[in-house]
């Protein structure tokens, strides 16, 4: 099965954690993709656009967050796996609500949404034991090439190439080859430092650099709609998803301060927010004003969600 860093593996969880993971999921997407398509009515965006950004989360916030904070087991496992379902099913809404935006949802793209979710599959071919085992000893064998990193890359670029031919965005393939390559590549720490020494020390810093180069905060703030506009999306984007949430896990057994807390690190939302946003402003789905909105959004929500949970957490801990 998919397995994700600290070892979450969606095959081992019991059945009553995977009730509890699913009914957070759906929580954690439906209110806020509603929410979104609410508040659609009232600023000038895409329904579904606007319910899928509103119902991200980020798993690259949250999974060190997990680490830091030392969660039992129980919580840990359920906090990653839901997060996890979350962050690909939304990446499948966004690519769904980008062809509606655009009007090119026909039979084609019904087809190229079937052969995306077949895609989806081969994480859990070459999670076999025998093919994982052979393609790592082959590895370690050239591993003064540095193959594994080259690998990476390559199967990135095709992925990528793939989902984009298939009419989805290049990122609903990145993310596949993520899958595929924490499955294969040999689970050592040099492997882990060379691609995070790529992501966190050249691609991501230019992403954000290029993307903070386009937001034009003057047309928000110069505005007292904007600023209105503004303040409704993010009291709406958090508040949708730490309530959602937080009742949900509450209603499974969760103590009140691991609820809201729950609540909490599913509003943060950073990466897959502003790549969305991203998009949608090359595409011309959305203007200047809103899209400073979105990103605006994803930083208070990064800054401001995990601090938060963390803090409630400790609150709890301490009495």
């Amino acid at each position: 099965m998919l397995e994700y860093d600290l070892g979450t593996d969606f095959g081992e969880l019991s059945h009553h954690i995977l009730k509890k993971t699913v009914a957070i999921t759906i929580a954690s997407i439906s209110i806020p993709f509603l929410a979104g398509v609410l508040l659609s009515h009232w600023v000038d965006v895409h329904p579904l656009l606007l319910g899928t950004i509103l119902c991200t989360t980020s798993m690259g916030l949250i999974l060190p967050l997990t680490k830091e904070l030392k969660l039992a087991k129980r919580l840990s496992e359920m906090l990653l796996a839901s997060v996890v379902l979350v962050d690909i099913i939304s990446i499948f809404l966004l690519s769904f609500a980008l062809a509606a935006a655009k009007s090119s949802l026909e039979i084609g793209f019904l087809y190229s949404f079937i052969a995306m979710l077949t895609l989806f599959l081969l994480p859990l071919l070459v999670s076999r034991k025998w093919f994982r085992r052979n393609v790592q000893n082959r590895l370690v064998k050239e591993s003064y090439f540095d193959i594994e990193v080259r690998l990476a890359f390559a199967l990135i670029f095709l992925l990528a190439v793939a989902s984009n031919w298939l009419g989805f965005h290049s990122i609903v393939g990145a993310f596949i080859a993520g899958l595929i390559i924490s499955e294969v590549l040999p689970k050592t720490a040099l492997a882990k430092e060379k691609l995070q020494s790529f992501g966190y020390g050249f691609f991501i810093p230019l992403f954000f650099i290029f993307t903070g180069a386009k937001v034009n905060l003057p047309a928000v703030f110069s505005n007292v709609d904007n600023l209105i506009i503004l303040l409704a999306i993010v009291a709406i984007g958090m508040l949708s998803k730490v309530i959602s949430v937080a009742v949900v896990a509450k209603l499974t057994g969760l103590e009140l301060k691991e609820s809201i807390a729950f609540g909490l690190f599913h509003a943060a939302r950073l990466s897959l927010i502003v790549a969305a946003a991203d998009i949608s402003i090359e595409l011309g789905l959305v203007d200047e004003s809103l899209f400073a909105m979105f990103v605006i959004l994803a930083i208070v929500s990064a800054l401001v969600a995990p601090l938060l949970g963390k803090y409630i957490l400790a609150r709890g801990t301490e009495r």
